[in-house]
């Protein structure tokens, strides 16, 4: 088992060496396909998702998909104490890079209770069938996501996926309901989603 630390640096390495190529954008119009056609994005009116950085999962595709479907899309801003706060996007939203590097919209737009989001599409460095999220160190989204109750979903290429835990999972630590891959969809028998 290793340390986040360090399994933080190898998935930041592996990934940096996949950004760019063809296999990962493959993946990932595989997972657009899976994820699209799932009844939760379907039924889901208001869906928070984060403006993607190269190294991400590419949220864009999704995010137009949503808008040309006439749902709500939010997207989160960074606050103190380590917690988020989602604000509606659209042509009008405002965006800046925030302190951690992360794009976000500005302290002017219009913000969106957690109870009106449908659905959450988390980001992370890596999964596991399991449930488990290596994130970004921050604790932001195991902080919204121990109190959120809506509907949870994270998008795994296979550079992003494992089917058993490689690194520690502390006690808070939130599992994600639902994880898409090109292999399949792996949800907890108990929790979101």
């Amino acid at each position: 088992m290793f340390s986040k630390e360090y399994m933080r640096k190898q998935q930041l390495n592996k990934l940096t060496s996949q950004a760019g190529r063809w296999e990962k954008t493959a993946s990932e119009l595989q997972i657009y396909q899976k994820l699209l056609s799932s009844a939760v994005w379907q039924d889901a009116n208001v869906i928070a998702i984060t403006l993607s950085e190269p190294l991400e999962f590419d949220t864009k595709p999704l995010i137009v998909a949503a808008l040309h479907s006439k749902k709500t899309i939010v997207v989160p801003r960074t606050l103190s104490g380590h917690r988020l706060q989602f604000c509606r996007l659209d042509a009008a939203t405002q965006i800046v890079r925030s302190n951690f590097g992360v794009l976000e919209p500005v302290e002017s737009s219009v913000v969106v209770e957690p109870a009106r989001i449908d659905l959450a599409v988390v980001p992370g460095l890596a999964f596991t069938s399991k449930g488990e999220r290596l994130g970004f160190g921050g604790g932001f989204y195991d902080r919204f996501l121990a109190e959120y109750h809506g509907a949870v979903i994270s998008c795994a290429e296979p550079a992003r996926f494992y089917l058993g835990t490689k690194w520690q999972v502390d006690a808070n630590d939130q599992a994600i309901a639902n994880i898409v891959t090109t292999s399949g969809w792996f949800s907890l028998k108990q929790g979101r989603g």
